[in-house]
């Protein structure tokens, strides 16, 4: 326990006799009391229901990047999809969560999140255990490749939103922070590790076997969450919440009526369209065109989560001195100059890796 200061406590000062020799120190009844105390922040490494919380969401995190980089490689190494199937592919897997992002916040702000988010980590094992059976008995289809990628996408911006709220319920207010910041580190972990683990064990045992491991990792975070014992209330449980028309037509009121949130919406929706197609096709040309293996592919693409880190090191320092718009704009004009260097890549192997993972950082 931290003592309280000796100056600001008389009871436990160690100066017993001060000038005048008058004495100031604590008197027999004083003297066997406890010391004051500080109010101690409760460590979150003790907070069992947060640790589950965290290791379920670290290793859904890694589970997600594997088969991300196994779900191209498996449409590329196994069906030998063609670049406009893999662009395909890219675009509609991004459509569920222009679709349902909206009201999957709205909805998910109605109910309690831990059902929701173990309901979602069970489909989306399910939903992903398809490919490797499927590739088992020499059915596996591209067609499959999309459906189940729309069907994992859309449950994941349930978990997403839900998992976003659900900390709150698992920590105490002044352990929000380090709680947000623990959750932030396991996705930037994810990110610098996943698409490697998932190169190797593409190579290893095949991109759908690979896949496999991501299941599973959603059935372990699943049952990790079960195991939560704090009690969720309900946020809204007054009856008297408006309906999620109006909270969906409100929000979009909100960011027509700011011409700041306008610009960033648009930005965004143009980056990430974009951003769909380049990475669907970024590993098709990466293994055909460029000759790299799944390995040197996996770590290429993790050496985007060590700029994304990087990244967001240096966010509030690059903010404070040219202001956040102008950051904005200097960030995407560095992106999108970087990206240039991926079709200019030529060389040997070790050469175009090196300048691959050049326009990655």
């Amino acid at each position: 326990m931290n003592k309280a200061s000796p100056k600001g406590n008389p009871m436990v000062r160690r100066n017993g006799f001060t000038a005048g020799f008058k004495y100031n120190g604590p008197t027999m009844f004083e003297a066997n009391q406890p010391a004051q105390t500080l109010p101690q922040k409760r460590s979150l490494w003790r907070n069992r229901d947060f640790l589950k919380l965290w290791s379920g969401k670290t290793i859904s995190a890694f589970g997600s990047e594997i088969s991300g980089t196994a779900i191209s490689l498996a449409a590329i190494l196994t069906l030998n999809a063609t670049p406009m199937q893999l662009g395909l592919l890219g675009a509609l897997a991004g459509i569920p969560a222009l679709i349902i992002g909206l009201p999957a916040g709205v909805w998910v702000d109605r109910m309690r999140r831990k059902p929701i988010m173990i309901a979602s980590d069970l489909l989306r094992a399910a939903a992903l255990v398809t490919i490797p059976a499927a590739a088992v008995f020499g059915i596996l289809s591209f067609v499959q490749l999309v459906l189940v990628s729309m069907v994992v996408k859309a449950l994941t911006v349930f978990f997403e939103v839900a998992d976003n709220s659900f900390l709150p319920a698992v920590t105490s207010r002044d352990q929000l922070v380090e709680g947000n910041s623990k959750l932030g580190i396991s996705d930037s972990l994810a990110e610098i590790g996943g698409p490697a683990i998932g190169g190797v064990l593409v190579q290893a045992i095949t991109a759908p076997f690979a896949i496999l491991v991501d299941s599973g990792s959603y059935i372990v975070s699943a049952l990790l969450l079960a195991r939560i014992r704090t009690p969720e209330p309900l946020s809204q449980g007054d009856g008297q919440t408006p309906s999620m028309t109006s909270e969906i037509v409100e929000g979009m009121r909100t960011v027509r009526s700011s011409q700041v949130l306008l610009a960033l919406l648009a930005a965004t929706a143009v980056f990430n369209l974009l951003g769909s197609f380049f990475g669907a096709l970024y590993s098709l040309y990466v293994i055909r065109s460029l000759g790299l293996t799944p390995v040197l592919l996996g770590v290429v693409i993790s050496a985007g989560g060590v700029g994304a880190l990087i990244g967001a090191a240096s966010a509030d320092r690059v903010t404070r001195r040219i202001g956040v718009g102008p950051a904005l704009i200097s960030g995407m004009a560095v992106h999108a100059v970087t990206a240039l260097l991926t079709p200019l890549a030529f060389g040997s192997v070790p050469q175009v890796t090196a300048i691959l993972l050049f326009a990655q950082i």
